[in-house]
């Protein structure tokens, strides 16, 4: 059974009333006004548990519509990649074999250059510290086209025109190289070329594979030979342009602490 509030005031009114006065106590509105708010304080709190209930309700409706969390994009866009592993390209042989007659020493590697494309010249600079520097160029390709043009002597170009193969290359001696050899800085002229250049196109212009002569019958070696004419790799150059090819380019000589004997051989130097 519940009690208004109209039936709390009477209950009270009736047994609370002071016997000397017959008038109701003068705490019975406050005691009233306190039960209002207790009331009220009630119907507050039951409200807001049930919101509390609903709200984590909801939430966890909506966690199981959206599934597992997911990744912060953030940090599996910055994670960094696996290193891919790079292709050191060709190796270049650690030492270069002289053979002079009856003298034979090895040179070791002393300056080195690597490039990562073909169809065009490259200029490669390097100290000599001996009349027999060595120098040898290898390629990833080794039916690509090689040219090396040095200095000889008095000052006419020298060199090889050939295919890569496993190396291509030279050495000096004290008879080819030029007087200031060991005065100065020397320099190399390299044209890699890739193994489908239009080489039978310029061997058209030498004068071994003129007609009626095949193509079958002009040799590698005499159409190596208008690879020369600076003409000619400026033709090629122009027509096949830069393409990507690895090749390196190693000289070879004396270590420090050797001095060159006078066919260009080293020998130890003898100390003071």
């Amino acid at each position: 059974m519940r009690h208004t509030e109209s039936d709390l005031r009477q209950f009270l009114t009736e047994f609370g009333q002071d016997p000397a006065s017959g008038e109701p106590p003068a705490h019975l509105d406050a005691i009233v006004r306190r039960g209002r708010r207790i009331r009220r304080t009630r119907r507050a709190l039951t409200a807001g548990s049930a919101m509390a209930v609903a709200v984590v309700a909801a939430g966890l409706v909506n966690g199981l519509l959206a599934g597992p969390p997911k990744a912060d994009r953030t940090s599996v866009a910055n994670r960094p990649a696996d290193s891919a592993q790079v292709d050191p390209g060709p190796k270049l042989p650690a030492s270069y074999p002289v053979r002079l007659g009856a003298e034979k020493f090895d040179l070791p590697l002393i300056h080195s250059q690597r490039f990562e494309t073909t169809g065009v010249g490259r200029t490669v600079t390097f100290t000599p510290t001996s009349f027999s520097t060595g120098y040898t160029v290898v390629c990833d390709d080794p039916q690509a086209w090689v040219i090396i043009k040095g200095k000889g002597k008095g000052g006419e170009p020298n060199g090889v025109a050939a295919r890569c193969g496993v190396s291509v290359g030279g050495h000096n001696d004290q008879l080819s190289a030029p007087a200031d050899w060991l005065k100065h800085p020397q320099s190399l002229q390299i044209w890699v070329f890739p193994a489908d250049a239009p080489i039978s196109e310029a061997a058209k212009t030498v004068k071994d594979c003129q007609p009626p002569l095949t193509p079958k019958e002009c040799d590698e070696s005499a159409v190596t030979q208008v690879l020369w004419q600076p003409e000619v790799r400026e033709r090629l150059s122009a027509e096949v342009g830069e393409r990507p090819g690895s090749w390196a380019v190693g000289i070879y000589d004396r270590p420090a602490g050797v001095e060159s004997v006078p066919s260009g051989e080293p020998s130890a130097v003898k100390p003071g």
